[in-house]
C-alpha cells in the first residue's frame, strides 16, 4: 500500500496538511471538495478515478494529488483533468505521483500546460524542498490563467446584458437566468427527473428554447423547491419576447455526451457545473452586481468579496466559537450579505462542525434545519439576494450527500423574511435607505447571533438624509455600553462601515464574535476624529485580531479594490483594561501574491494592547510600515517634544495651521473657467506684469540643494500675462526653501532646494520663504538638510495616515508635521557643522555626503549610528514604491546574509559570556534558491563561513517553517546544542536591524540555550 503522507514528507510538505479521499477519517476535512467526492469514480475512463486527494496550505487547497499509473493509459486524461479542477477555482497545480515522485503541473481551462517541475529543475535540485518551493514561489508567474470565475462572469453578463436590452426589468432578467442556472447545476449533476427533461423538445438542452418549456420548468421547480425560489411569475415568462429563450437556452446547452472538448472556448458548453462550486458562482454573481449595477453598488459602497478572505475570516471565527462548544449550533448573521458569499461559507462550517460534534454527515433535515434556523442575511439590493437565494438553495443541495430522490429535497419556507431579509424596500429614494442600519430591523434581532460577520459598505460622505439617526443611534448606545456620557464616538464622514460595528454589538450575542473587512482608513487616518472613533470600538468591543491588508491593496488578493482593507476580529464585550489583540500586516510576495495568496504570518504577528493605541493612535501605522525598533526611536523622538516645521514656522510667521503665513504654493495657469477679476476690469484672473522680472523655476531645473537662478529665464518669457492664481509678490522672494508637491521620494528622500534670490514657481512647488528674518540664508538652508533627510521621510512613512497606504506622495500637511528642533536652540558648533553639510551637497551630492547628514541629523534628535541604520532599513524596505517593493522581495544576498550573522553574533556574544559561552553565528550553506535560508548559532565551538547542516534536520526546519506558514523558525538541535534560525529568502528579513529583534527573540525565548541549561 502505498503511503502518501510519507511521500508528502518527502516532498518538504506536511503529512498533517494532505487530505485522502479515500480515508473515513478524512471525509468531514473534505467537505468544501464535496463536488468531487461525489464526482469520483472507479471507472478507469474517467480522469477523475485519478484523484488521490488535496494538500493545503494555509488552509486553502494547494494541490491535488493525481495518481500517474491511473493516467498512463489515457492520453489526454491530464489535460481534462487539469480542466476540471481549474473549474474549482482553489487548488492551483495538479502534483501527479509516478514511481514515488510528485511533479506538479498548472491547473488551466485552456490548453496551455505548464510543467511546474521543469521550473524547479532549472533553480533548484531538491525533491524535499519541492512542496515548500511551489507553495512560496508559484512557478508559472508569466502566464495568466483563465479563472472559472471570470469565465462565469462574462457569460453571466453577457446573458443578463442582452435579456435587459430586450427590455426585460433587472429583477426578471436575473430570476429567468438564475432558474436556468439551478436547472443546469441539476442537470450536470444527474439530479433532473426524466418528466422534467422531456420537457424540452429535445432533452435537456431545449428546457429553456421557448416560453412554453420554460415555464414547464419553472412551475416544476416553484413545485419541488418551494421556497420563493427565484420570483417570476408565469404570466411574465409568455411576454417576454422570443430572443430571451435564446439567450437563456444557451446557459443549458452542454457537451455532447457530457465529454468535455480539449479544445477551450469561452461559453457554456464547456463547463461542467458538477464540478463547479457555489462558491465559484456566489463571487461570480457579486462581481457582476459590482460592475452591471456600478451606480447602485458605489452609493451603497458595496465591494464583492473574494472567496478565500470570507473562508479566513469564517474558519477564524468558528476556531473561536468550536473553543466554547457553539461551532456546531452557531447561529449566523451577515448584515450586509450581498450575493450571500459569508453564508454560503459559514452554512458549509455549519455543516461541517455539526457532522464532528453528531459523529455522522448532516441529512437532508439536518441540512434544512441549519438553513433555517442559523443563517441569516441582511441587504438592500433586491437583485444582490436573489443571487444569495440561488446559492443557499445550491449549496444545500450540494453539500447532501444523498439528494435522490429529488423531491426530498423540497424546501418548506420561503428564504425571504425568514432566512434573508430586504431592508429599505420602502424608502421611494434610490441611494438613501440606510437599510441594516435603519429601524427596518426589529428588536427580535437584538443579541441573537453567536457570529455576525460580513463586508459592510466602505463608502463615505454618502449625504444620507437620515444620517443624522445613525449618529444618535451610535452616540447613545455607546454611552449605555461604556456606561459613560461623556464617551465620544465619532463616524467621521459619514463612513457606513463604522456604525456596522456599532450596530453588530446589538445583535451580537454577549461575548459573541464579530468579524468584519472594513477600510482601512479606521486603522491609520488620524484626521477627522478617526482616531477617537478607532479608540472608542476598541472599547466597546474585546478586540481579537486585526489583519492589515493595506500593503497587498490593488493585487490579485483582493482584485479590482484599490482601497485599503482591514479584518476585525472581536469579542462582544467591553474590553477590559489589560486587553489586547494580535495585528499582522501580510507583504507583497510576488508570485504568491500575483496568484491571489497572501501569509498569515505568525512570526510577524505584534500583540497591541489597547491602552497602547489609546495612548499612541499612531501606532498601527509604525507596526505596519515599521517594526518594535522603530517604535522605540519614536517614543524618544516623541519625548522631547518637539515642535513640528509647521509650528514652527507658523512660530516665526504666524498664520493657520492649514494656511501659514510666507508659505504656500506657487501661482496657477489661466484656465478656461478662471473668475473674472473685479479690480482689473472684469478680465479673468489677475495680472502677471509684476512677475515678469523674476527668474521662473523650470521643472528640468529643479536639481541639486542650491539652485543657480542666474541660470533660469525670466517669467516674461513665458509669455502669460495673467494668471488664474497669482500668489503674494512677497512669496517669490528669496531666501526661500521649495519643496515639490507630492514629491514621490523614490530616492529614499524628500527633494528640497533653497534659493537666495528671487524666483517664480508655479503651483507643483510649496515655497516657503523666509526673507523677513535675520539669518534667512542659514535657516532656510538648515531647513533643507532636515526636511530632504532619511528621518523626515521615515517619519511621515510610519506616521501619516495617507503616504504608504492610500498615497505614494509625501503631502504638503505630512511634511509639515516632521519634528523639528528649533534653528535658534543649535550650538554654534552645530550651525558651523550645518554650513559645512550644505556647502558639501551644494558642491556634489554623494552618499557619503547625505550619510553624513543623515548621522548629524539623527544627532539633533539624540539618535545613535544603530538608530540611523534602523531607518535606512526601513525606507530601504517598506517605501511603497516599485523599486523598494522589488527590493524587499528580492533573494538576499551573500554579503547581506554575512551582515546579518555578525550583527546576531555581536548582541548574543554578551549574553552568553554571562554563562561562560561563546557563542558564534555562521551562515549554513544553501540553495539560494530555496524560499528559506538558514544560520546557525553555536556554543564553545569554531564557527565556519558555510556551515553545514543536517539534511533530515533542514527538512524538519522547513517543514515547520512551511506549515506555520512563517517567516521565521528557530529549532534547537539537542545532538549538536545548535540552536538555528531560518528565515524567508527575502531581503527585508535579512537586514542587521532584523538581526537586532531576532537577538531580542532568542534571548527572551531561548534563555536556556544562551546558559547552556538546555544542553545540560
Amino acid at each position: 500500500m502505498i503511503r502518501f503522507k510519507d511521500i508528502i514528507a518527502e516532498h518538504g510538505g506536511d503529512p498533517t496538511c494532505f487530505l485522502n479521499f479515500d480515508e473515513d477519517s478524512d471525509q468531514v476535512h473534505l467537505l468544501p471538495y464535496a463536488t468531487l467526492s461525489a464526482a469520483r469514480t472507479t471507472e478507469s475512463t474517467d480522469p477523475l478515478s485519478a484523484l488521490i486527494g488535496v494538500y493545503e496550505w494555509q488552509s486553502a487547497p494547494l494541490f491535488m494529488l493525481v495518481d500517474g499509473d491511473a493516467l498512463s493509459g489515457d492520453p489526454e486524461g491530464l489535460t481534462r483533468l487539469r480542466r476540471l479542477i481549474a473549474m474549482r477555482g482553489d487548488a492551483p497545480y495538479l502534483a501527479v505521483l509516478q514511481m514515488g515522485r510528485l511533479t506538479f503541473h498548472n491547473v488551466g481551462l485552456d490548453n496551455k500546460t505548464f510543467d511546474a517541475t521543469k521550473a524547479m529543475a532549472d533553480e533548484l535540485n531538491d525533491v524535499g524542498m519541492a512542496i515548500p518551493f511551489v507553495a512560496n514561489e508559484r512557478p508559472n508567474p508569466s502566464t495568466r490563467q483563465v479563472w472559472i470565475s471570470d469565465v462565469i462572469l462574462n457569460l453571466l453578463t453577457a446573458a443578463l446584458d442582452a435579456l435587459v436590452r430586450l427590455n426585460i426589468d433587472d429583477g426578471d432578467a436575473i430570476s429567468l437566468a438564475g432558474r436556468a442556472l439551478f436547472t443546469r447545476f441539476l442537470a450536470d449533476r444527474g439530479l433532473l427527473p426524466d418528466a422534467v427533461v422531456r420537457i424540452g423538445e429535445s432533452g435537456i438542452e431545449t428546457l429553456f428554447d421557448t416560453a412554453t418549456s420554460s415555464a414547464g420548468v419553472s412551475a416544476w421547480l416553484d413545485k419541488t423547491f418551494n421556497g420563493d425560489f427565484l420570483p417570476l411569475a408565469k404570466s411574465k415568462i409568455s411576454g417576454f419576447p422570443p430572443e430571451a429563450f435564446q439567450t437563456v437556452g444557451n446557459i443549458m446547452r452542454r457537451a455532447q455526451d457530457g465529454q468535455l472538448p480539449l479544445e477551450w472556448a469561452e461559453d457554456w458548453a464547456r463547463l461542467d457545473f458538477a464540478h463547479i462550486p457555489v462558491g465559484v458562482l456566489s463571487q461570480a454573481y457579486e462581481r457582476y452586481l459590482g460592475q452591471h449595477q456600478k451606480d447602485k453598488q458605489r452609493k451603497e459602497g458595496s465591494f464583492y468579496t473574494p472567496r478565500h478572505i470570507a473562508d479566513l475570516m469564517v474558519h477564524a471565527s468558528f476556531a473561536s466559537l468550536r473553543r466554547e462548544g457553539k461551532a456546531h449550533c452557531a447561529r449566523v448573521l451577515d448584515p450586509a450579505a450581498g450575493a450571500g458569499v459569508f453564508l454560503i461559507t459559514a452554512f458549509r462550517q455549519i455543516v461541517k462542525e455539526r457532522w464532528q460534534y453528531d459523529g455522522k454527515r448532516p441529512d437532508t433535515k439536518t441540512l434544512r434545519q441549519i438553513l433555517y434556523d442559523q443563517i441569516c442575511g441582511f441587504d438592500i439590493n433586491d437583485s444582490a439576494l436573489r443571487f444569495a437565494a440561488l446559492g443557499l438553495y445550491l449549496i444545500s443541495i450540494e453539500l447532501d450527500a444523498a439528494p435522490k430522490p429529488i423531491e426530498k429535497l423540497k424546501f418548506n419556507h420561503d428564504l425571504r423574511q425568514t432566512v434573508i431579509f430586504e431592508l429599505g424596500h420602502g424608502d421611494d429614494t434610490e441611494g438613501q435607505s440606510l437599510g441594516s442600519l435603519g429601524d427596518d430591523v426589529g428588536p427580535e434581532h437584538t443579541h441573537q447571533y453567536d457570529l455576525v460577520i460580513g463586508n459592510p459598505p466602505w463608502s463615505s460622505a454618502t449625504g444620507l438624509a437620515k444620517w443624522p439617526s445613525v449618529t444618535e443611534w451610535v452616540s447613545k448606545f455607546a454611552h449605555e455600553r461604556l456606561n459613560d456620557e461623556r464617551v465620544d464616538a465619532p463616524l467621521p464622514n459619514h463612513a457606513l462601515d463604522l456604525p456596522f460595528v456599532w450596530r453588530a454589538m446589538n445583535w451580537a450575542k454577549p461575548n459573541g464574535q464579530i468579524a468584519f473587512a472594513l477600510h482601512g482608513r479606521l486603522l491609520f487616518q488620524r484626521g477627522e476624529g478617526m482616531d477617537k472613533a478607532l479608540s472608542a470600538i476598541s472599547r466597546a468591543i474585546d478586540i481579537t485580531g486585526i489583519v492589515n491588508g493595506a500593503e497587498v491593496r490593488q493585487s490579485q488578493v483582493w482584485p479590482n479594490v484599490d482601497a485599503p482593507f482591514c479584518l476585525l476580529f472581536a469579542r462582544n464585550a467591553c474590553s477590559a483594561p489589560d486587553a489586547g489583540f494580535r495585528y499582522v500586516s501580510p507583504h507583497l510576495e510576488g508570485p504568491l501574491t500575483a496568484a491571489g495568496g497572501w501569509r498569515i504570518d505568525p512570526a510577524q504577528t505584534e500583540s497591541v494592547t489597547v491602552d497602547e493605541l489609546r495612548q499612541r493612535p499612531e501606532l498601527l501605522k509604525i507596526l505596519f510600515r515599521g517594526n518594535r525598533l522603530d517604535l522605540d526611536i519614536f517614543e524618544r523622538i516623541s519625548a522631547k517634544e518637539y515642535p513640528t516645521f509647521g509650528e514652527y514656522w507658523r512660530d516665526l510667521h504666524g498664520g493657520t495651521a492649514n494656511q501659514p503665513n510666507c508659505a504656500g504654493k506657487g501661482f496657477g495657469n489661466l484656465l478656461r473657467g478662471s473668475r473674472p477679476n473685479p479690480a482689473e476690469q472684469n478680465l479673468p484672473g489677475y495680472s502677471a506684469e509684476k512677475m515678469y522680472d523674476f527668474p521662473f523655476l523650470d521643472h528640468d531645473l529643479f536639481r541639486g540643494v542650491l539652485l543657480d537662478t542666474e541660470q533660469f529665464r525670466l517669467f516674461r518669457d513665458l509669455r502669460m500675462p495673467r494668471l488664474d492664481q497669482r500668489r503674494l509678490l512677497s512669496l517669490y522672494t528669496g531666501p526661500m526653501l521649495l519643496v515639490k508637491k507630492s514629491p514621490d521620494a523614490e530616492d529614499g528622500r524628500i527633494r528640497t532646494a533653497v534659493s537666495l534670490k528671487n524666483l517664480t514657481f508655479n503651483q507643483s512647488y510649496y515655497g516657503y520663504t523666509a526673507h523677513q528674518l535675520d539669518n534667512s540664508g542659514e535657516l532656510v538652508k538648515y531647513l533643507c538638510l532636515i526636511i530632504s533627510s532619511k528621518i523626515a521621510l521615515w517619519h511621515a512613512l510610519i506616521t501619516s495616515g495617507g503616504f504608504g497606504v492610500e498615497r505614494d506622495p509625501v503631502e504638503k500637511f505630512v511634511i509639515q508635521e516632521a519634528p523639528l528642533p528649533p534653528f535658534e536652540s543649535l550650538s554654534a558648533t552645530d550651525r558651523e557643522r550645518a554650513a559645512e553639510l550644505f556647502a558639501a551637497l551644494a558642491q556634489e551630492e554623494t552618499p557619503e555626503t547625505w550619510l553624513k547628514v543623515d548621522e548629524w541629523v539623527g544627532s539633533l534628535f539624540n539618535l545613535t549610528s544603530d538608530d540611523v541604520q534602523v531607518i535606512s532599513d526601513t525606507l530601504a524596505f517598506s517605501l511603497p514604491f516599485g523599486d523598494n517593493r522589488n527590493a524587499a522581495q528580492a533573494p538576499v544576498d551573500r554579503l547581506s546574509k554575512d551582515a546579518f550573522s555578525n550583527r546576531l553574533e555581536a548582541e548574543l556574544v554578551p549574553w552568553g559570556s554571562r554563562f561562560e559561552r561563546k557563542l558564534t553565528v555562521s551562515s549554513v550553506n544553501t540553495s539560494s534558491f530555496w524560499p528559506w535560508q538558514f544560520v546557525a548559532i553555536k556554543a564553545n565551538a569554531a564557527s565556519s563561513p558555510g556551515e553545514k547542516m543536517d539534511r533530515a534536520l533542514l527538512e524538519v526546519m522547513q517543514q515547520l517553517a512551511d506549515t506555520l506558514s512563517s517567516s521565521e523558525i528557530v529549532y534547537w538541535d539537542e545532538q549538536t546544542d545548535c540552536l538555528f534560525v531560518g528565515r524567508l529568502n527575502q531581503a527585508r528579513y535579512w537586514s542587521t536591524s532584523q538581526a537586532r529583534l531576532v537577538a531580542r527573540r532568542i534571548i527572551w525565548d531561548h534563555v536556556e540555550f544562551l546558559s547552556g541549561k538546555r544542553a545540560a
